[in-house]
């Protein structure tokens, strides 16, 4: 297999507590899955951007809400939350993609990881649907 099969409960735990740390890591890890074992590859210069973006982000964001009285320091990190926001997105799109191609699951079949779930939960719900390839025992290409 591809993919691990974890605890969802697990994930869901690690993600509030890092803060989505954990959420960036999940999918650096998905990533990291699908570029050694498929030819579905995740440009790695593209992943190290987004983490940067990411860790910026959380950090001037935290900044910003720790001077909330001063707006202008939250204010102004918000273009670079916006910006890492967009390559978040596009990072679990392209996961998503390739782990529909890898299931070769088509859209309607309970393999499928369906776009509006992907968007709201995330690694939470591409774990959910690794645990089921693993219970149904689907063969996936490699």
């Amino acid at each position: 297999m591809i993919f691990k099969e974890d605890s969802i409960s697990k994930t869901i735990i690690l993600c509030m507590l890092t803060m989505g740390g954990y959420f960036i890591y999940k999918l650096y890890k998905f990533s990291e899955q699908i570029n050694k074992k498929t030819e579905f590859k995740i440009p790695k210069i593209f992943i190290t951007i987004t983490i940067a973006l990411f860790s910026l982000s959380l950090i001037t964001l935290t900044i910003g809400l720790s001077h909330l009285p001063e707006r202008e320091v939250l204010i102004s990190s918000l273009g670079l939350h916006l910006l890492s926001s967009v390559f978040d997105i596009s990072w679990i799109l392209m996961v998503r993609n390739r782990m529909n191609l890898i299931s070769g699951a088509k859209k309607g079949e309970p393999l499928w990881l369906d776009p509006f779930k992907t968007s709201l939960l995330h690694v939470i719900y591409m774990q959910h649907k690794i645990n089921l390839w693993h219970k149904q025992g689907a063969i996936l290409r490699t």
